[in-house]
């Protein structure tokens, strides 16, 4: 099944729609737009800290289209990190189909239970597409499509990993415009929002700086009021466009 000619006609707005984004969160929702135009019933983005492994608990993933269940299991660092594919396609260095990149290696135990939880979520097929920044800032992006088929078509993979890496692209040089703010936060604060962009719940963030919840639950309200954002995913977005967090 190959997207419809009129949807390449495009490309050139959409790139150039890309390229007139001022902020990070907009370049997001629009390449997960122009994916879904394209076919993609899911998306899955990780901001990459330099050096850092794709699975890594520092990752900032943003994810749509995924149950909340699935979403809940690989947000689990215990559970992520056994995840091969990230790295695999990293290695890779192309555009390759989930099964492909299972394939190149013997997998551990942990990965083999991964691919086996993979499969019973009905999520094997799928594609990830390596997306390289300057500076090592480095991430990784995949997508399903309701039509495993769709994952042969060479025309419609290209364009999705052309505006891909346009986005990373603007994202990378957005983050490099943009003023460290981060003097506006405390350097408590600034500690929160590193476990908030870590995925860490405020028990665990209280746990961590070993302090009382009643007072994390004080410090994440107040990082969200400086920051102006309403969520913890908002939170890590803004952080990044400021500077206070660093890929």
């Amino acid at each position: 099944m190959a997207i419809v000619a009129d949807k390449y006609e495009l490309i050139g707005q959409w790139l150039d729609d890309i390229g007139q984004k001022t902020e990070v969160i907009d370049v997001l929702r629009l390449i997960r737009k122009i994916c879904e135009e394209l076919g993609a019933d899911r998306t899955s983005y990780h901001l990459t800290p330099k050096l850092h492994s794709q699975t890594d608990r520092a990752i900032h993933l943003l994810a749509s289209g995924f149950s909340s269940e699935w979403i809940s299991l690989y947000e689990d660092p215990e559970f992520r990190c056994h995840d091969p594919i990230p790295d695999l396609v990293m290695q890779y260095g192309e555009p390759i189909t989930w099964l492909d990149a299972l394939a190149l290696r013997k997998l551990s135990k942990g990965e083999q239970g991964y691919a086996d939880a993979l499969k019973a979520h009905g999520l094997e097929h799928g594609i990830g597409i390596p997306l390289y920044g300057k500076n090592m800032r480095h991430a990784y992006c995949s997508f399903t499509f309701p039509d495993p088929e769709m994952l042969q078509d060479s025309r419609l993979i290209a364009t999705i990993a052309a505006l891909s890496r346009a986005a990373h692209l603007k994202i990378c040089s957005l983050i490099d415009q943009t003023e460290n703010d981060s003097g506006r936060l405390s350097e408590r604060e600034r500690q929160v929002v590193q476990r908030i962009a870590s995925g860490f719940s405020n028990k665990a963030i209280a746990d961590d700086l070993e302090i009382s919840l009643s007072t994390a639950d004080t410090y994440v309200k107040r990082v969200f009021a400086k920051l102006e954002v309403n969520d913890r995913i908002g939170a890590t977005i803004k952080a990044l466009e400021k500077g206070i967090l660093l890929l």
